[in-house]
């Protein structure tokens, strides 16, 4: 699975809808699995790495949860929301990945701030890249979660609350202080609001 592909495919297509398909393959039709797999395959890959997983790591990840997506297909209750069942599942396991302390790198690429102008303006945007990783990772997994979400995928609250199994007012108040500690963090690295 190349980084490529993976950007490339698209999360959602034409064809029959996922309760349709679930239901074919808990009738022991196997292939119908990997309908769902070309149709979620990148929106997942997109949320671990909007995570700021590596690419490697991300892909590890997605391929676990589809494994345990097919295994445990019969525990998905709602099989029109399979969708969320199954992002479910990889956030669940990119949560684990990343309390996992020994793999917490800031990989500055990964930002997605691009200078413009003269060598000065690139090296300041080159130094605000590398304080926002900074204070990206600083922050506690669940408020990094809700921010990415929010500001980076586009995701509604009510869509966030689904599938971090919360309230839309927790997923608020996780943005918003995910927003006031960043915030907070560039400030103490000297940064100013621009005017």
């Amino acid at each position: 699975m190349s980084p490529s592909t993976l950007a490339e495919a698209p999360s959602h297509s034409a064809g029959p809808p996922d309760a349709q398909l679930v239901a074919r393959v808990l009738a022991g039709e196997r292939e119908a699995f990997s309908s769902l797999v070309r149709r979620h395959q990148a929106e997942l890959y997109r949320y671990a790495r909007n995570l700021r997983i590596d690419h490697d790591s991300a892909s590890d990840l997605v391929q676990d949860a589809l494994v345990t997506a097919y295994s445990r297909l019969t525990q998905c209750t709602d099989p029109a929301r399979f969708r969320f069942w199954l992002l479910r599942i990889l956030r669940n396991r990119c949560l684990d990945w990343l309390r996992d302390i020994r793999r917490r790198a800031v990989d500055v690429e990964d930002v997605t701030l691009v200078a413009r102008g003269t060598p000065h303006e690139a090296a300041s945007g080159s130094e605000l890249r590398q304080t926002l990783a900074r204070a990206l990772d600083a922050l506690p997994v669940d408020l990094r979660e809700a921010f990415l979400m929010k500001h980076h995928e586009g995701r509604s609250y009510e869509e966030m609350a689904e599938l971090a199994a919360a309230g839309v007012s927790a997923m608020k108040m996780r943005v918003h202080r995910a927003r006031e500690a960043l915030r907070e963090a560039l400030v103490d690295a000297g940064v100013e609001r621009p005017k």
